[in-house]
């Protein structure tokens, strides 16, 4: 039947294929006739064109149409007589497929009474029953359990691939660690034991490793399943476990790798960090709080000498540590802001460091704490805050002007700047500070300054009359800067220094160092505004580079008297002031003379 329904559709495509060719070859005919036929009657009868166009357009059309039909009538003749092939062939097909089906169940068909039989044998004759309805089964079919078997041997033979497939699978090469003919545990490599070891040492608080343990185990390559090589803890735990002490389970409390001890209840602990952190938290949305050191909880076997009291372990997390902490001085430091910009009480800031009212100098360190808490908390947050932008100082020069003439034509004035940064603290001390962004709101004004230039051409003779006697002082000199204040930033000798150079801020007191008659106070060579004071016996002192004087000349002062004020006028850097002694005209040493 195949066959013929075969055959059938060939047929039917042949009849299509003709009947397509016959009407392409009929229409290309009329469409050629049309033509000739147009031509033709153009020629003869121009004025019937239209009329001639319009009828062979319709003849063409009508013959189109004739031949559309003869295609569709073969069409249906050819599907009327391929349709019964077909589903003869479907029918076939069909009943071969059920027929196989029957074949490929029957064996399964006929166990569908073997639990009915097996029932009924044991309760005819117990197990015995069910033993000789098997064996009679087996002898009356044994085309059945042949069948059965073909089909069971692939099933099984996959079934077992599988399983060896998976077992391979989970099957790795590892090293058994064995103490005393005693595997005591499977590791990747020697490493995971090493640090196995590090971490019993860590676990035991007052108990010598030695005293406890002692181990020289031996390493066998060996393959294992997977899920039986262990890892650092579970190392660690049988390890554990090999000890003649007391252990119990508990967790154990590390910190940056270090165990301080373990607990059987840690809800204590983990209320301490908690509260901790609370404490330094605030509503700052933008806000990290957390520890600086890795704290952890682990939980295994611990030695019960290694387990700490509640008490202990909350004395140990609240409480403080020594570590000194410093502050690098900047400019425009002072005491009580450095103190203030760490968040220290400032009595508590100056007994920390005694002298940093007289030795708060740019790049010096101050102590802003010597301890810590034992559990140090970082914050990083993000804070936005207005900054005062300095102003600068520009300097014109006039010739006209005496040399130490200066006066400010232009006031300066700070500007401001909204600053939004990243700030991190450590127990509330600044660590580091990181700016995000700046946006000025106020433009700072330029400070003017004007300066005379002009040397006065005064001598040193028209000032200071000769003068020269023993040499002898009477009594210790004082240091010159009021109130032991500046620092010697020239010694004497220094280069062929004359004198000491001693730094302090602009119009600090310049005092007397001893008494004595006042021979020059004025603009007086390099020195510029300069006091010269004589104290008999050809011993003179000289107080160079003043801001203001406060003395004038043949004016008798007194030891500590304030004569000038500290400044930078003359040939000079910086403020400071210049302290000479001088005997029968030459210099000496002035610490010598400073008592």
């Amino acid at each position: 039947m195949a066959l013929h329904s075969k055959d059938g559709w060939s047929k039917a495509k042949e009849n299509l294929i003709s009947a397509s060719k016959s009407a392409k070859e009929h229409t290309k005919k009329w469409f050629l006739y049309i033509k000739e036929k147009t031509k033709a009657t153009c020629i003869v009868a121009g004025t019937k064109l239209g009329e001639l166009c319009a009828f062979t357009g319709e003849a063409a059309l009508m013959d189109l149409e004739k031949v559309q039909a003869v295609s569709q009538k073969k069409a249906h003749v050819v599907k009327k007589v391929a349709a019964p092939k077909v589903h003869i062939a479907k029918h076939h097909a069909k009943q071969k497929w059920t027929a196989a089906s029957k074949k490929l169940s029957a064996p399964f068909a006929k166990l569908k009474r073997v639990p009915q039989i097996l029932l009924e044998g044991y309760q005819n004759n117990g197990f015995s029953g069910v033993f000789h309805s098997v064996k009679n089964g087996i002898r009356n079919n044994p085309s059945v359990l042949k069948t059965f078997i073909n089909y069971a041997a692939p099933v099984v033979g996959i079934f077992v691939l599988v399983q060896v497939v998976a077992s391979s699978m989970n099957v790795t090469y590892a090293l058994a660690v064995e103490q005393d003919g005693k595997v005591i545990a499977y590791v990747q490599d020697e490493a995971i034991y090493t640090e196995a070891r590090k971490d019993l040492q860590n676990r035991i608080v007052s108990t010598s490793d030695d005293q406890i343990f002692e181990l020289d185990p031996s390493f066998t390559v060996v393959k294992v399943e997977k899920d039986r090589v262990s890892d650092v803890p579970e190392v660690t735990d049988n390890l554990i476990q090999m000890s003649s002490q007391d252990i119990m389970e508990a967790q154990g409390l590390y910190i940056d790798g270090e165990f301080y001890g373990a607990v059987t209840d840690q809800s204590l602990i983990r209320s301490i960090l908690d509260s901790t952190l609370d404490s330094y938290r605030s509503d700052n949305a933008k806000e990290k709080v957390e520890f600086t050191k890795n704290i952890e909880l682990k939980e295994g076997l611990y030695l019960t000498d290694s387990i700490v009291s509640d008490a202990d372990m909350e004395d140990l997390l609240l409480s403080d540590v020594q570590a000194e902490r410093t502050y690098t001085i900047q400019k425009g430091d002072s005491p009580t802001l450095i103190a203030d910009k760490n968040g220290v009480p400032y009595e508590l800031f100056k007994a920390m460091n005694p002298t940093i009212e007289e030795e708060c100098m740019i790049g010096d360190e101050a102590i802003i704490a010597n301890q810590e808490p034992f559990l140090s908390v970082r914050v990083t947050k993000e804070i936005t805050y207005t900054e005062e932008i300095p102003y600068e100082t520009e300097v014109t020069e006039d010739a006209n002007k005496n040399k130490g003439y200066s006066e400010t034509v232009q006031k300066g004035a700070k500007g401001s700047k909204e600053v939004t940064a990243s700030v991190e603290y450590v127990n509330n001390i600044e660590e580091s500070r990181e700016i995000l962004s700046s946006t000025v709101t106020q433009e700072p004004v330029t400070e003017k300054i004007v300066k005379g230039t002009k040397v006065q051409t005064v001598g040193r003779s028209s000032y200071v009359p000769s003068s020269t006697g023993s040499g002898k002082v009477s009594g210790n000199f004082i240091w010159p800067v009021g109130g032991n204040g500046g620092r010697i930033s020239c010694y004497y000798g220094s280069g062929g220094h004359r004198g000491l150079d001693i730094a302090a801020s602009y119009g600090t007191p310049v005092r007397a160092s001893a008494a004595g008659k006042v021979v020059v106070s004025g603009w007086y060579y390099s020195y510029g505004k300069c006091v010269v004071i004589d104290h008999g016996n050809g011993v003179r002192t000289l107080y160079g580079h003043n801001s203001s004087l406060n003395v004038s000349v043949g004016q008798y002062v007194s030891q500590g008297q304030q004569i000038a004020g500290v400044g930078s006028t003359g040939y000079s850097t910086g403020n400071h002031c210049h302290f000479e002694v001088q005997i029968n005209g030459g210099t000496r040493n002035p610490l010598n003379y400073i008592g």
